[in-house]
């Protein structure tokens, strides 16, 4: 029997997750939908006194080239999107110098 009496009282409405071999935690359905996380996700995970707590973070906290990953996007088509931008730009650029 689990003495509740030393745990904080909102241990009664918390799900309980496993910590897996490679310390993988699964979020659980009801948290995910809550909180609108999904596949590849960002949270930031950090300890408050004895408690590990995870927070997600909004892909606009993003910056720079990471921002547009966060949607999803394949890292190399956008590299190579960018590219294609810059060498544009370049192009523009050295027509305006001459």
């Amino acid at each position: 029997m689990i003495d509740l009496k030393k745990y904080d009282i909102r241990v009664i409405n918390m799900t309980i997750a496993t910590v897996g071999k490679r310390y993988q935690v699964v979020i659980p359905l009801k948290e995910r939908k809550k909180l609108n996380i999904k596949p590849n996700s960002k949270v930031e995970v950090t300890t408050e006194d004895d408690k590990l707590v995870i927070y997600p973070i909004s892909p606009a906290s993003f910056r720079g080239i990471g921002r547009d990953l966060s949607n999803e996007i394949d890292a190399t088509d956008y590299v190579k999107k960018l590219r294609r931008e810059w060498e544009r730009e370049e192009r523009s650029d050295a027509l305006g110098r001459s």
